[in-house]
């Protein structure tokens, strides 16, 4: 089953300088990066940081994330405004770049690798992976 990368493992790996370390042991993948991730990821390169962290990341995205990201399709356009809609109805909201991801998950009904909690109140719907080798411990 085809696994989506969030930006959080966009941001890990570009922080330690591997991406593979992040896959989880036994997904064969295909792995691809949805395309807010990756929007999300190159807006993170515009921000005032310093100029050599920006062009790291850059030249990462160039070489190595780019071929990953898929297409935004009218499905996941679809999915994404039913997603915030069903949020809304609930009182509840999700980042844009987020419900976008999820959306995205959702539409295709693939899996998504992820390091932090933005997903966890999706995690009934969507099957969450971690990383093998947490880098935060």
């Amino acid at each position: 089953m085809p696994v989506a990368i969030d930006t959080s493992v966009l941001i890990s790996a570009e922080k330690q300088g591997n991406f593979d370390t992040l896959l989880p042991e036994g997904e064969e993948g295909p792995y691809y990066i949805p395309p807010l991730a990756a929007a999300e990821f190159l807006v993170g390169t515009h921000t005032p940081v310093r100029p050599d962290l920006r062009q790291r990341a850059a030249q990462l995205y160039q070489s190595r994330f780019r071929s990953l990201v898929s297409s935004f399709t009218e499905a996941d356009a679809a999915q994404l405004a039913a997603l915030i809609a069903e949020l809304k109805s609930k009182g509840q909201q999700m980042k844009f770049f987020d419900a976008g991801i999820a959306a995205t998950v959702l539409a295709r009904g693939d899996k998504l690798l992820v390091l932090d909690s933005d997903f966890d109140r999706l995690k009934d719907r969507i099957e969450l992976l971690r990383p093998s080798e947490d880098p935060s411990v």
